[in-house]
């Protein structure tokens, strides 16, 4: 097996896998290969359980919530084990690259530097180089607000994505979302890159400053956390029917609930 990333962050324990869709006796086949396959499967890992149920769950919650994501899905391995598969995005299904950058190499820093930035300073390079900055920088704002109320605290520059698929330059769907605070609760932390000058004990308010720096009205602001008011019972329908555990569920769940009563 060839690993194609080995990070020091929650995600990075995690190994991933890279696939390539082949034709095998008259059928598709899954079969590993180098760095270029166009799928990647992170299977289970023994120090965090759950992860790729967690981030399947996670990413069916953006769904829900009209958010636009890479396709996705669970898959059982040949040792009943459960994996999260995803299809790459920058690679047509001939295998052609298609033009993509993260915020690392966008801002020009080193991916070793991945957490050493802002929400805002991200939103001002989607401002900068996209095609529809306006809409995509509502977007990736809402991206941010979801991933608070989700507990993702690993969502760092790799994390956010320009690419070009002939129609300009736009946000990149999103991928990697996954509630890392149910699975490590030991990092208090609730954002990996601060916003409105903090990482944690955020508040309304710090989602309307950041907003304004990057143009937001405060209306917008309050329109999308009145949305997630409204889908948390839907939310909490979409976490009781996955493959989570009752405890993790449980978990999830409420955590959701106490970050959204401090948006109100």
């Amino acid at each position: 097996m060839q690993i194609i990333e080995n990070q020091t962050s929650l995600t990075g324990v995690q190994p991933k896998l890279s696939l390539h869709l082949k034709d095998h006796e008259g059928s598709k086949r899954l079969t590993i290969v180098g760095l270029w396959g166009g799928y990647i499967c992170k299977p289970q890992t023994s120090q965090y359980k759950m992860m790729p149920e967690v981030e399947d769950l996670t990413m069916h919650l953006a769904e829900a919530a009209h958010i636009n994501v890479v396709p996705h899905t669970l898959m059982r391995m040949a040792d009943d084990s459960i994996c999260y598969l995803t299809r790459r995005i920058d690679r047509t299904p001939s295998g052609e690259k298609i033009a993509m950058e993260d915020m690392c190499q966008l801002t020009e820093r080193q991916t070793e530097y991945k957490y050493k930035s802002s929400y805002e300073r991200v939103g001002k390079t989607i401002l900068k180089y996209s095609s529809l900055p306006k809409m995509d920088v509502t977007n990736y704002f809402e991206v941010v607000l979801f991933c608070w109320l989700t507990g993702n605290n690993d969502m760092h520059l790799k994390n956010f994505s320009l690419y070009d698929v002939g129609q300009g330059i736009c946000l990149a769907p999103a991928y990697d979302l996954l509630n890392a605070a149910i699975i490590n609760p030991k990092d208090d932390e609730e954002l990996a890159l601060t916003l409105n000058g903090r990482k944690k004990n955020l508040k309304r308010e710090d989602f309307i400053k950041a907003a304004q720096v990057l143009d937001i009205q405060p209306v917008v602001v309050t329109r999308l956390i009145d949305k997630y008011i409204r889908l948390q019972s839907k939310f909490e329908e979409v976490i009781k029917s996955s493959f989570l555990s009752r405890d993790l569920q449980d978990k999830y769940i409420d955590m959701l609930k106490k970050r959204l009563n401090r948006l109100k």
